[in-house]
């Protein structure tokens, strides 16, 4: 056996591994030396667009959408995004900046989460955070219409700002191919029913709703359509390594910036794979916050295992409902229940009525369409060792394996995942085994001419 480092959120743990087990990471980018001066020269020096401080003469308020804590956008000083773009506007003689959570349908977040995402610069006078709540009406207004979203409604808050700023951090995403963009505005700021177009189950079922995808995205191109309704004036995102560095900021126009993060980001996120393999191992990176968070990480381990092989999947589950919202729950207990086949066939049907969230378990049943079976799929998640039975559609490790009287989350976690991956091999004397340490942050691309 060969011991080796396996980041978990914030936290790392020593996983005792195979010999032959390969461990496999997307490149590493360098970090930027002074990522606050390389955001204000972007402000400065946008792309495909005016700078942040000539854009914002004249404008009496301002609205900056920033991401929720589900997202490791480096938002807070010293070397965060969000001062230099508060002094600019500052600067620019903007009066009120109104900060607006983009929770799309997530929860709220707290005081102390906001305070302990944003910083200090968010509590000077006249700057005002908001949380986007996506079933408040009195929140939204209607903007228009799409084919597959006949009322477009998004924070009224956002629309009445004289200049529209959206945040964001580009990563790879399982079904608008990638993060950022025009994502903050949908589904970030918009209303529940936006959802239904943007996530519906017809999007999702389209094979090109996919990781590293844009041209002809259905997802991607659904979103830039509502975004474009909302107006964009300006963008910030930003690219990060796996140590949570910033390694570039991309500024200016909301289609050209984030295209400029894509085309340096992809060769960076990409793991190429010779074969698949009988088990994969992977965790669900600082997103993980719940079950709804880990599909993300799922999605890209079941891409680099056989059919009907293993995954044995890592989380730290920091959220206060571990599984996630009740809306969820109630679309994965029907997905438990019917099985992926019928349950995919069953929201595809035209008789189904849109669940909020169903397209997290969908997600979770094209899973499942890979490994076949829930006892191929082992969830190594300390905080669901009080959870009900049949809460997930997979095997919960917590009910075969018990903590130890004063074992730490931590140690428990590695225990559970040891010993999974020992009962796993222990009758295949060849079973090759694949360590993805990057979770969901890095996608498997499989040549289909050499798999065995």
């Amino acid at each position: 056996m060969k011991t080796i480092i396996l980041p978990i959120g914030k936290e790392k743990i020593n996983l005792k591994v195979p010999e032959t087990t390969d461990i496999l990471s997307a490149q590493k980018a360098m970090p930027l030396l002074n990522p606050s001066e390389e955001t204000y020269r972007r402000l400065n020096r946008p792309t495909g667009t005016k700078a942040l401080a000539e854009l914002a003469k004249g404008c009496g308020n301002a609205c900056v959408v920033v991401s929720d804590n589900t997202r490791p956008v480096p938002y807070k000083e010293p070397n965060g995004i969000l001062p230099p773009i508060i002094e600019t506007l500052r600067k620019s003689n903007v009066k009120k900046i109104t900060i607006l959570i983009a929770c799309g349908t997530h929860r709220p977040m707290t005081e102390a989460e906001i305070g302990d995402m944003l910083g200090e610069s968010v509590s000077q006078k006249d700057i005002e955070v908001i949380n986007h709540i996506a079933t408040d009406e009195s929140m939204l207004r209607t903007v228009g219409s799409t084919d597959r979203t006949p009322k477009v409604t998004v924070n009224r808050h956002y629309l009445d700002a004289d200049l529209k700023i959206a945040t964001g951090l580009v990563e790879p995403h399982f079904m608008a191919g990638f993060s950022g963009g025009r994502k903050a505005i949908c589904p970030g700021i918009c209303g529940q029913n936006v959802t239904y177009g943007f996530h519906s189950a017809s999007i999702l079922s389209d094979p090109n709703s996919t990781n590293l995808k844009l041209d002809t995205n259905p997802c991607h191109d659904e979103a830039i359509k509502i975004a474009k309704m909302a107006g964009v004036d300006f963008i910030v995102n930003v690219t990060i390594n796996s140590d949570k560095q910033t390694t570039g900021i991309f500024a200016g126009d909301m289609e050209k910036a984030h295209e400029a993060a894509v085309d340096y980001l992809k060769d960076y996120v990409s793991i190429r794979l010779k074969k698949q393999y009988d088990v994969v191992i992977t965790q669900a990176g600082e997103v993980g916050v719940n079950h709804y968070q880990c599909a993300k990480a799922a999605i890209e381990a079941s891409k680099a295992v056989r059919k009907n092989g293993k995954v044995i999947l890592l989380a730290n589950l920091t959220d206060p409902d571990p599984i996630g919202g009740e809306n969820y729950k109630q679309v994965l207990k029907l997905l438990i229940d019917l099985g992926h086949e019928k349950f995919t066939t069953k929201i595809l049907s035209s008789n189904w009525s849109f669940r909020p969230e169903q397209w997290q378990v969908q997600m979770w049943a094209r899973v499942f369409e890979k490994i076949a079976t829930s006892s191929n799929f082992f969830s190594c998640m300390p905080q669901l060792e009080k959870a009900e039975p049949g809460l997930i559609p997979e095997t919960n490790i917590c009910f075969l394996i018990k903590r130890l009287p004063d074992e730490t989350d931590f140690d428990y976690l590695q225990r559970m995942a040891e010993k999974t991956l020992a009962s796993e091999i222990a009758d295949a004397a060849h079973t090759e085994v694949l360590v993805l340490p990057d979770g969901p942050y890095a996608v498997p691309v499989i040549n289909e001419t050499e798999l065995n």
